[in-house]
């Protein structure tokens, strides 16, 4: 077979792998849409076998082998990344049986459904041996894998390449060390009304404005949608078809706002990839930290700002004009930049925010290295929350079952998120060396700024490493520096510190 058969069959099995995977994230996002809850146990047990059929092609034997030929053929700078790619997503699952990848998607489908049950109804100990099975059944997969690292250091490369225990336990103690300082510090400082944020705003005049801020962004229907659910997420069908929910409270103005801002930063990574890379594996493996650092710097850097909203803040007085009537563009700059500590990490404000990640981190650690037991495991996140954070969980829905990333088997991603902020700085700071950010927002020029991180960081998705898109763009090495300079400047004049 020559070269260009060999491709040729390759692009022809990654064409069949998409399909069936565009299925799938069809009916996920189905799943997160209320349907009919009687029936679930129907639907995941279909789901699993279209998972499986899936699975079956994803792990063709003959397409390992394939790769393997092409390895030793002289490609192309791109051809050879996919073909690296592709090889390291074989070597993830090369080796998992077939009937038990359908019994893992099993326990995940009755996840899913046992966390949304059981967090409605508060109860811990009942969605308990759910989680346990998840945890022991990722084990199990994560075994599997074709890799020298330690289990847990599996999962964390496997959502941000070389990025392991060691790297993260360095990257959060110089978080301990500079940032839980200052929160203490601000703990003791003239504290900011926030109070009018939580007043009675009815949802309906909030999804009368969320319109008001997708124009501003640039987020437009022929590329995008938004929908609602009970956690915030984006899926990617393909770069011109990005979905992704918000959630509305009737007693916080700026949740859905922000949530929203934050989603449509993940949006604008996906739309945004290489034409040439649409439906390849450069597009689909983008790692969690680069991708997080787009939505954290959309969300903070960009739609906390103070220019972002003395644009956008009349158009919200406007539908609430009593619960605004006394409040200026700066006051509602400042209410949302307060910092305090608060038990629900998608409402944590930029300052606070890492810890909810350590907290995370640790118990993950633990539950994957075997020094922590799912038995109780709501009650170590409360002591770690009182530590960490200085605050009593008087619950478990605002405590260990509000996220659900380990319901859905997301292990080793939360702390993408912190260091996703981390790379947000990094990069907005090079931002500001080259354009005049707060400009472009007071004259409604969002879209400028997704230019430049279009050119300088979308459109590569995962042809390179995360490092090595952030060194490109910024000219140097990650620098935790540009992270917290940035938080302790920006909370030190918001507190008058």
């Amino acid at each position: 077979m020559t070269k260009e058969e060999m491709l040729k069959k390759l692009k022809d099995w990654q064409d069949k792998c998409n399909a069936y995977q565009m299925a799938l994230t069809i009916i996920g996002i189905d799943a997160n849409n209320n349907p009919p809850t009687d029936g679930a146990t129907y639907r995941n047990e279909k789901r699993a076998i279209l998972a499986g059929e899936t699975f079956k092609i994803a792990n063709d034997p003959s397409i390992y082998e394939l790769l393997k030929q092409l390895e030793k053929e002289d490609l192309d700078g791109d051809t050879k990344r996919i073909v690296n790619l592709h090889m390291k997503e074989f070597e993830k699952d090369i080796d998992l049986p077939h009937d038990f990848f359908v019994q893992y998607q099993l326990s995940l489908g009755a996840s899913e459904q046992a966390w949304l049950k059981y967090k409605n109804e508060d109860n811990y100990e009942a969605y308990e041996p759910y989680l346990k099975d998840v945890i022991e059944k990722h084990k199990q997969k994560v075994s599997y894998q074709k890799s020298d690292l330690k289990l847990y250091d599996r999962m964390l490369d496997n959502h941000q390449d070389g990025w392991n225990e060691e790297k993260y336990d360095a990257f959060f103690s110089e978080i301990k060390e500079r940032i839980v300082p200052l929160i203490q510090e601000i703990g003791k400082a003239k504290q900011i009304d926030e109070s009018f944020l939580y007043q009675y705003y009815p949802v309906k005049q909030q999804r009368e404005f969320l319109p008001t801020i997708m124009e501003y962004i640039g987020f437009t229907p022929n590329w995008g949608k938004v929908g609602e659910s009970e956690h915030p997420l984006t899926t990617s069908i393909c770069k011109n078809d990005i979905r992704f929910t918000t959630k509305f409270r009737d007693y916080d103005v700026s949740m859905a706002v922000l949530s929203s801002i934050h989603e449509a930063g993940h949006a604008y990574f996906g739309h945004q990839v290489a034409d040439k890379y649409d439906g390849t594996i450069i597009e689909q493996t983008i790692n969690a930290g680069l991708h997080e650092s787009q939505s954290r710097l959309c969300e903070n850097y960009l739609g906390r700002s103070f220019a972002f909203w003395k644009v956008n803040f009349p158009k919200l007085k406007e539908l609430f004009p009593e619960q605004l009537k006394d409040i200026q563009a700066e006051d509602f700059y400042r209410a949302i930049n307060a910092s305090k500590p608060s038990l629900i990490r998608t409402d944590a404000d930029e300052l606070t925010y890492p810890l909810h990640i350590m907290v995370r981190y640790e118990i993950e650690k633990g539950l994957f290295n075997g020094t922590i037991s799912t038995d109780g495991l709501n009650k170590v996140w409360n002591d770690k929350y009182k530590e960490y954070l200085g605050i009593d969980v008087p619950n478990d829905k605002d405590g260990i079952l509000q996220d659900m990333h380990w319901p859905y088997a997301y292990f080793g991603y939360f702390p993408t998120y912190a260091l996703g902020s981390a790379f947000a700085a990094q990069f907005y700071h090079k931002m500001e060396e080259v354009m005049n950010v707060e400009e472009l927002l007071l004259h409604s020029q969002y879209t400028t700024i997704m230019d430049w991180l279009k050119e300088h960081v979308h459109q590569y998705a995962n042809r390179y490493t995360p490092d090595e898109i952030l060194e490109k763009a910024t000219g140097e090495a990650f620098n935790i520096n540009y992270y917290v300079d940035y938080l302790e400047k920006k909370y030190r004049q918001l507190y008058n510190l």
